[in-house]
């Protein structure tokens, strides 16, 4: 729910906050519509509540339309309505609302309108505000669905179509309230397009090629972010770099710079990094960690290398001394020094970072008062070519760090198979180098230089390095690269889209087939995320074994929740099913992000989450022992009541069979019963009785559907 109110609230923004047109009269004598006509057309389509007692209205002109926005709210904040009017054609642009009583009230854990019942109500929308699209677009798939705690709301997005090859570039997304059935936004992204649809030349086989010969995979190591203290063993990887990068036209064969996808940047890999700065400072009440500490280097002795490293300036003031952890590497302790010049018409500054182990410079950056007129009063430049301003990097790191010369590389984008032209790359005010650390030829980004030169003064004025004695594993036990790429590529197919380069011309071309992840574990195959840790596939798949079962619209209910365990698309409705299964259950009705653990048994997530809750204690933990009709109760009642309400001696329970009912548990089989979830057989309750699965489902289906 936090996700989408702050999705809500970012359409709300881009509905409502928009930017003063200087033009605006200019702008208004192409327009087809007027502000009025466009409240018209607007509160023809949406009801204007009586509460709203401001109105505000704004004009924007913008590469893909010309727009009116409309806007209805309350002074104090109780709700808002905003609609975006195309001033040419008299379609809706965008809308959303903000209603309070959306996130009143008790919700169930399912909501009243099902994903595919509000998929229909988005479409029906398109085709009522913007009937010009339909039949132009594909919905995007999808499992982003919140479940538990609050409003279920049911998020759409439609990827635009040109003769039926997709172009991502323009959308529309569309929210369904999932109790309602009420659509609550609606954004379009779209632009007038008269080119001729274009024809591939080039077959899926010769863009593979491309991708293999120009771009492909690359074996290298790869360190997943530490727990805590502990940094975590190297892996050996296949990783593409800057894999939304890969866009290949399909008439040519040429590399297209997309002016698109580049926003993705690098950080689709697997997971972005965390920056090698982003540091926790050392509390002073670490004593367990005073050993440690007495094996490192001063602050005084840290500080004077700092001031040497970069030659301090004596009117800089030393404003900050920090001994601290690095975040990424736990173990590399940090002297961390900050220097300010702060006199009239006059400012600069200093950093400096010094391994509190070896006395190495780790990192530094400064600025003097002079830096900053450099450009504006068009001094001459010192160093004229990329090719000098490199070779004062090199000569620094064989000074000062002679154990990276010769195993370091330039690390580099995707684009950049089309270098820089000479008049490009040379003559410029600054120069910055990346390097990636090479460990007997294998690459390792996460180990690297940056530098930077300032062409005005010849000096470095930004540095940082880490490469560090660390373990690596052999490489000889990987899977062979070309069959690993060929496996891939069977599997996701490129695909032929449609993109603007970033000279905003049409292109098609193909990618890479969008995936979780572009990094992959180089001995087993499996892909990775940021933490190095195996993705599973958590899209429910299609049972095989439920078609006819009794309980098969519940099994189903749940198995697109991603509720339920199995393997191999069986499920085996008629077998007992487990705690461990139940706890899963129940854990995800209020704790939908979860999902089944990557080491250790697939189970341990939730039960760290019930235990924590209370939902399961310590002594009851058994994952793998059939549940009783009595344990379902006592679990399904601790998710709604506290426990010690339901052990209160106050409870009757209706059965003939209540005196079998294990002493302690009436509260619990008497809170299920009067809910209607579990009801027994008329006459008894059957306590000791196993419970099958697709029973399960059904009780659990009954439990979800109670608004809480």
């Amino acid at each position: 729910m936090k996700r989408f109110f702050t999705v809500l609230m970012i359409m709300g923004l881009l509905l409502s906050v928009l930017p003063g047109f200087s033009a605006l009269a200019q702008g208004q004598e192409n327009q087809q519509i007027t502000v009025e006509k466009a409240i018209e057309i607007a509160k023809g389509f949406f009801p204007v509540s009586k509460n709203y007692d401001q109105f505000d209205s704004n004009f924007e002109q913008n590469e893909y339309a010309d727009i009116w926005s409309l806007r209805w709210y309350h002074e104090k904040g109780e709700g808002y309505l905003n609609v975006q009017v195309n001033a040419k054609t008299g379609e809706i642009a965008g809308f959303n609302v903000y209603n309070p009583a959306d996130y009143s009230g008790t919700f169930s854990s399912i909501p009243k309108v099902s994903r595919q019942a509000g998929e229909k109500i988005a479409r029906d929308f398109i085709k009522k505000v913007a009937p010009s699209k339909v039949g132009e677009f594909i919905l995007k798939p999808s499992s982003d669905n919140y479940y538990g705690g609050g409003p279920v709301f049911h998020n759409y997005s439609f990827i635009r179509t040109i003769a039926g090859i997709e172009y991502p570039a323009n959308t529309i997304h569309v929210t369904v309230n999932g109790q309602t059935g009420e659509v609550r936004g609606f954004y379009l992204n779209w632009e007038e397009i008269t080119a001729e649809p274009l024809t591939a030349k080039l077959t899926r086989q010769d863009a593979e090629k491309i991708f293999t010969d120009k771009f492909g995979f690359e074996l290298k190591y790869f360190q997943p972010q530490p727990d805590g203290k502990t940094s975590k063993p190297i892996k050996t990887v296949y990783e593409v770099k800057n894999p939304y990068q890969v866009t290949i036209d399909a008439l040519t064969g040429e590399i297209v710079q997309d002016g698109y996808y580049g926003i993705y940047d690098r950080d689709a890999v697997g997971g972005a990094q965390e920056k090698s700065m982003n540091q926790s400072s050392l509390e002073p009440w670490e004593q367990e960690v005073a050993d440690e500490l007495n094996a490192l280097i001063s602050r005084e002795s840290a500080l004077e290398i700092a001031t040497k490293a970069i030659n301090i300036p004596k009117d800089y003031k030393l404003n900050s001394s920090s001994l601290n952890r690095d975040w990424f590497y736990p173990e590399l302790r940090i002297w961390s020094f900050r220097w300010n010049l702060e006199e009239k018409d006059r400012y600069g500054w200093a950093n400096v970072d010094i391994d509190a182990k070896t006395g190495k410079v780790l990192a530094f950056n400064y600025r003097e008062p002079e830096d900053v007129d450099q450009q504006r009063l068009q001094k001459p430049l010192k160093i004229k070519t990329k090719a000098a301003a490199e070779k004062i990097v090199n000569d620094y790191l064989k000074d000062n760090y002679p154990e990276v010369v010769g195993n370091l590389r330039v690390q580099t984008d995707n684009y950049d198979v089309r270098p820089l032209n000479a008049e490009e790359e040379n003559n410029r005010p600054s120069y910055y180098f990346r390097y990636e650390r090479l460990v007997d030829g294998v690459p390792f980004s996460q180990n690297y230089v940056n530098a930077t030169v300032n062409g005005y003064t010849g000096k470095i004025t930004d540095f940082q390095i880490r490469f560090l004695d660390l373990e690596f594993p052999a490489t000889d036990n990987v899977l062979e690269k070309a069959q690993f790429t060929a496996d891939f590529l069977a599997k996701n197919q490129m695909i032929l889209v449609y993109t603007k380069d970033q000279d905003k011309n049409l292109r098609l071309v193909y990618k890479l087939a969008p995936v979780d992840s572009y990094r992959f574990d180089a001995v087993t195959g499996q892909m990775l995320n940021y933490n190095g840790e195996p993705i599973i596939d958590q899209k429910a798949e299609e049972l095989t074994d439920i078609k006819g079962h009794w309980a098969e619209g519940d099994i189903n209910t749940l198995n697109q929740m991603g509720f339920l365990h199995y393997e191999n698309n069986i499920f085996q409705p008629n077998a007992p099913i487990t705690q461990a299964e139940v706890i899963k259950a129940l854990v995800k009705s209020t704790s939908g992000y979860l999902t089944d653990a990557t080491k250790g048994n697939w189970y341990d997530n939730y039960y760290r989450e019930a235990k924590q809750s209370g939902l399961i204690l310590e002594k009851e933990v058994n994952p793998h022992a059939a549940i009783t009709r009595e344990q379902l109760a006592k679990f399904i009642a601790r998710t709604m009541v506290k426990d010690k309400i339901s052990r209160l001696d106050i409870y009757q329970v209706p059965f003939k069979d209540g005196g079998k009912i294990s002493q302690g548990y009436q509260g619990y089989v008497a809170i299920v019963h009067g809910l209607g979830i579990i009801t027994g057989d008329g006459t008894n309750f059957n306590p000791q009785a196993e419970v099958k699965r697709g029973e399960a489902c059904v009780v659990l289906v009954r439990y979800l559907k109670i608004e809480k």
